[in-house]
């Protein structure tokens, strides 16, 4: 992964990040620091047909594995709300969530909270890169979280039927009008999410719904069936 050959040149600070989809890292500019995109390799090529890529980013450095070779993960259920009260040696990103580096001393960890070690070789490809960004999220959530004992539910387009209980519920206001986004349950325990703005269920009530699947996804190591059009019947 690169920055565009305009800022080849400057120092690469900090760790990249995702910003609406997207990565961009900051560089040191000649005015200060400045964000720019952080291109995969593919849109590199896409941009520069041709040309190899000459910026390449030191993960092992960036990310905190340093030479010990390994970070500390951290799980639990109350793992959030006891990072952001303490950011003492914690860093955070959409990778890896809340995680120390190596060369910094590790917090102590409340009850209920456990410290799991990643290591760089855990990550890494057969060139010392690291792996893709949606393969190391794989790997940290199989660390992190639980098997699933959700299985995916019907064929993508195909209308279901369930009975499901409203385990979360988020609600975010906009132009557009308050949107809700559902994290349902079914009696074998699986798990589908819904995104509407048309109906409000207070959280832990059951329905029965009439879902069209939209896709089928990983979140968490927990697998979830996508749906909408949702009825209830």
């Amino acid at each position: 992964m690169a920055v565009a050959k305009t800022y080849e040149h400057m120092s690469i600070q900090g760790e990249p990040f995702q910003e609406n989809g997207r990565m961009y890292v900051n560089v040191l500019a000649p005015k200060g620091l400045k964000k720019v995109r952080w291109y995969s390799d593919a849109e590199y090529k896409r941009m520069y047909p041709g040309i190899a890529i000459a910026t390449q980013f030191n993960a092992r450095q960036a990310f905190g594995f340093g030479d010990k070779g390994y970070i500390l993960l951290y799980k639990g259920k109350n793992v959030k709300e006891w990072a952001e009260n303490d950011r003492t040696n914690i860093w955070f990103n959409l990778i890896f969530g809340y995680y120390t580096p190596s060369k910094l001393e590790p917090p102590k960890v409340l009850n209920g909270v456990e410290a799991i070690k990643l290591n760089w070789d855990d990550v890494v490809e057969h060139d010392n890169q690291m792996k893709s960004h949606d393969a190391v999220r794989a790997i940290v959530a199989a660390k992190l979280y639980d098997e699933s004992v959700s299985i995916f539910q019907g064929e993508v387009g195909a209308w279901i039927q369930k009975a499901v209980t409203i385990r979360n519920k988020e609600t975010k206001d906009s132009h557009f009008g308050t949107k809700y986004t559902y994290t349902l349950e079914d009696s074998e325990n699986n798990i589908y999410i819904w995104e509407t703005g048309a109906k409000d269920y207070p959280a832990a009530q059951t329905v029965s719904l009439k879902m069209k699947v939209k896709e089928h996804k990983e979140i968490n190591n927990e697998k979830v069936t996508v749906v909408w059009y949702c009825k209830e019947v």
